[in-house]
């Protein structure tokens, strides 16, 4: 069959890839299992747009000759596509050992190693790949950007350097090299690494923005040198002024709760340019330190304050990355416990580390925002349900709307009184319906259940105000959250204090503000952190633990509410509202920062 595969090759190159693919499978017809047609054939396969097809032919190739370099670098090409990462890496390590000088190879591993997360071993590979080809600036920039994303600073910087020393009119990398000084520091060397920037595109925004923040500091570093001259001290604090993110929403309610206490402010944004948009908090203020209302890579130091970061994080411990990027801060503020036991289980020095709960918001929780009209897929008002439960979630692995959908098709019939009012995303993610779409399927397949069997689901995916949450809120008789891990769930907290019944895991920050007196909590396990249906790794979670809510006893809660068999706890209101206040919250901020010597 030679004269066959040369036919097919030919046919393939000419781009006649249905021939090409229907010869490949007459040959292998007559001879199964022959390496260079399934080679061949996977590679047409895949040209023709059936990856999956082009997947499992190129699996039998390499089955058949595990140390050809050609099917390797195919089957790698088409596992890389389809974003599966341990795969790809796997095959392209195989490849390694048979082409253990190629510069490229390397420098594709530690792409693919990034996409999993784990970016020690990504720079691992990348500094081969340099060291292996050191002419190509390309090399150098990819390992300076995962340098700083891996939280090794000292080391981006150099690479940087060395990648606009063999391409210096690499606008973007010098960038990146100012972004990276701001991170240690170095205000005098970034400003000039933005104005180069500048010089080689005007029109870089990056830059501008960078260039903006330097001015910023050197201000507030300028005023902070009267500190302790009879001047009234008070904060810098730089988080997300005009964001809808949960970051955003904490660092805006303790701006609020801070001037209500007249404490002077100096207010700047993530990138430099945007002002606090009530009054005027643009001047500097004389202070001791700036609060960085982030997580630990956006934060930037600045000379002669000190550095705190207020952050969180959702899993059993922070990544490696947040413990090397956290290196600089004098003080890691956390509103909850199980933050704090995150950090300092990845060995963060437990006397840098304070707790500082959030606060919920009773007097927007009691204004007159009434519940919007809503429509069940069916046609029915959703406000004439008995059950109304509602979840606010980001549209991702971590908020396990996998596991709610299981629970939801589980517990609930069509003709229960009940409807799942799903709040997801912000309607900014043009996949969105395709990615829920699979999501969906999977799970109806993994509980061998239609959703059309089950009780409604209401979905929204649009960026709502504060005040469309609040009346999204009111809508609802009960909150449930399946989530595999919160660092402080403001949605749940204010519709607790709305006085809706609470439903969530018993784990991670949950604990901190509800127990069994005042909520429903879901027994939960410790289990690596896995994208839906995969055991693939969650990038962000790369190597880490979270928790798996017990989905036999939310199914049974869920039932019980819906039978009417459970009146369930107290609400959860006067908890809520009486322990947890923003201004409860701006005092033990304001108690930290005095205890420290930093106001």
């Amino acid at each position: 069959m030679t004269d066959g595969i040369e036919a097919a090759s030919r046919l393939y190159r000419a781009g006649r890839l249905t021939e090409a693919i229907d010869a490949c499978r007459a040959v292998l017809a007559a001879e199964p299992g022959r390496f260079d047609a399934l080679n061949l054939l996977g590679a047409a396969l895949f040209s023709a747009g059936q990856d999956g097809a082009a997947r499992e032919a190129l699996r039998e190739a390499v089955r058949a000759d595990p140390g050809d370099a050609a099917a390797l670098t195919n089957f790698s090409i088409v596992l890389q596509h389809r974003q599966e990462w341990p795969s790809a890496g796997r095959a392209l390590r195989a490849l390694a050992a048979v082409q253990p000088e190629s510069a490229s190879l390397y420098s594709r591993l530690g792409t693919v190693f990034q996409e999993m997360g784990d970016l020690d071993r990504a720079v691992r590979f990348l500094v081969r790949a340099a060291r292996l080809d050191p002419r190509p600036s390309v090399q150098w920039y990819n390992l300076g950007l995962i340098g700083m994303l891996a939280g090794d600073f000292m080391a981006a910087v150099r690479d940087l350097r060395r990648a606009l020393a063999i391409a210096p009119e690499g606008g973007l990398a010098y960038v990146q090299l100012g972004e990276t000084l701001l991170r240690l520091g170095r205000l005098d060397k970034a400003a000039g690494v933005f104005r180069h920037a500048l010089r080689l595109d005007p029109a870089a925004s990056e830059a501008v923005n960078g260039l903006a923040r330097c001015g910023r500091y050197r201000a507030a570093a300028s005023a902070a040198q009267v500190s302790g001259m009879g001047a009234e001290m008070g904060l810098a604090i730089r988080g997300a002024l005009a964001s809808a993110t949960g970051y955003g929403y904490f660092c805006q309610r303790f701006i609020r709760t801070l001037r209500q206490r007249a404490v002077p402010l100096q207010a700047i944004g993530i990138t430099g340019p945007e002002s606090w948009r009530e009054e005027d908090l643009d001047p500097p203020v004389p202070a001791k330190a700036l609060v960085n209302f982030l997580i630990p890579l956006a934060v930037e130091r600045v000379p002669g304050l000190a550095t705190v970061t207020f952050s969180m994080f959702e899993g059993t411990r922070i990544p490696p990355a947040w413990r090397r990027q956290c290196e600089h801060s004098d003080l890691i503020i956390v509103p909850t416990e199980s933050s704090r036991v995150a950090w300092a289980a990845q060995g963060y020095p437990e006397d840098r580390l304070r707790v500082c709960p959030l606060g919920v918001d009773p007097e927007v929780s009691d204004g007159g925002v009434p519940a919007p009209t809503m429509v069940d897929p069916r046609g029915r008002l959703v406000s004439s349900y008995r059950h109304r439960f509602v979840n606010v979630s980001d549209f991702i692995p971590r908020k396990n709307i996998d596991g709610l959908l299981r629970v939801w098709l589980r517990s609930t019939a069509r003709a229960d009184d009940a409807v799942l009012i799903l709040k997801l995303g912000k309607g900014t993610n043009p996949a969105f319906g395709a990615e829920l779409g699979a999501l969906v399927r999977r799970t109806e397949e993994a509980v061998g259940k239609r959703m059309a069997d089950a009780a409604p689901v209401v979905l929204i995916n649009q960026l709502l105000s504060d005040a469309d949450m609040t009346g999204l809120l009111r809508a609802a008789t009960h909150y449930w959250s399946m989530s595999h891990g919160e660092g402080w769930d403001l949605p749940l907290s204010k519709a607790g204090a709305m006085g809706l019944g609470l439903i969530a895991p018993r784990h991670s920050s949950y604990l901190d503000y509800l127990d069994e007196r005042v909520a429903r909590l879901i027994p939960a396990a410790v289990r690596p952190a896995r994208l839906p249906y995969s055991e693939q790794a969650y990038p962000p979670f790369h190597g880490l633990d979270w928790w798996h809510p017990d989905e036999d006893a939310a199914a049974d809660i869920l039932t019980a509410i819906i039978r009417g068999d459970d009146t369930g706890p107290p609400s959860a209101r006067d908890h809520l509202v009486r322990g947890f206040t923003w201004a409860r919250a701006a005092d033990r901020l304001l108690a930290i920062l005095d205890d420290a010597g930093l106001r």
